[in-house]
């Protein structure tokens, strides 16, 4: 079971070379692309942190992943995250999952159905540009406004968001479990997520030739 670390713009400037030497982390989920603050209109943007933190994993040799956070009410928004989430992906490569992150307030209203198919039809796109594709969700998120057991979903894996010290059992499966919202990590001046992972995602996305975006696509 591995550690992953994820990190975004709250993390500041991150002293890489001391995570590395902490012997904590595994890898690291990395955020691409921020949104408008919670409860707002889409407005996709680069986290600040996002090119320097790709940049110090990928010379230390920390495997990396990445995410974006998405809040999309429709297709046509959904259309301009991902082209928008697309090009920050163009170009690197990465030995861990590309996650889309689905947690905000202005999609709570659509309803479970909407949602569901909405959230499929990321994940759909992400994983045609031949990357490994995975849904970040919060378990009461997910349960309240996602059918996660269902046909839409079942195809892709999930990054479950629960914090608590006993495994969750929402019965629906999971590979990868964010625990803590609080763990500390030498080279990390803030609080930080951490993640258990239950796949050798490395392994799996080094062995299907998962690591960049397809050409052409």
């Amino acid at each position: 079971m591995a550690e992953i670390m994820d990190v975004s713009r709250h993390q500041g400037t991150i002293n890489w070379e001391k995570v590395k030497a902490s012997g904590k982390v595994d890898g690291v989920m990395i955020r691409a692309m921020g949104n408008s603050a919670a409860g707002r209109p889409s407005a996709p943007y680069t986290d600040p942190q996002f090119a320097r933190n790709y940049a110090k994993c990928k010379r230390l040799g920390i495997p990396c992943g990445v995410y974006g956070y998405f809040k999309a009410v429709n297709r046509e928004q959904a259309d301009k995250e991902l082209a928008y989430f697309k090009k920050l992906l163009t170009g690197r490569s990465f030995e861990l999952p590309v996650a889309v992150d689905i947690e905000d307030e202005v999609q709570k209203p659509l309803g479970k159905a909407a949602l569901t198919d909405l959230t499929a039809y990321m994940l759909s796109t992400v994983e045609s540009w031949g990357v490994y594709a995975m849904l970040y969700a919060g378990l009461w998120f997910g349960n309240t406004f996602l059918y996660m057991g269902g046909a839409a979903l079942k195809p892709y894996d999930v990054w479950l968001a629960a914090y608590r010290t006993k495994k969750p059992a929402p019965g629906w499966p999971f590979g990868m479990w964010q625990y803590t919202s609080k763990a500390r990590v030498p080279g990390v001046a803030t609080n930080v997520d951490m993640s258990h992972a239950y796949k050798d995602y490395a392994g799996i996305i080094s062995k299907k030739g998962l690591t960049r975006l397809r050409e052409g696509k």
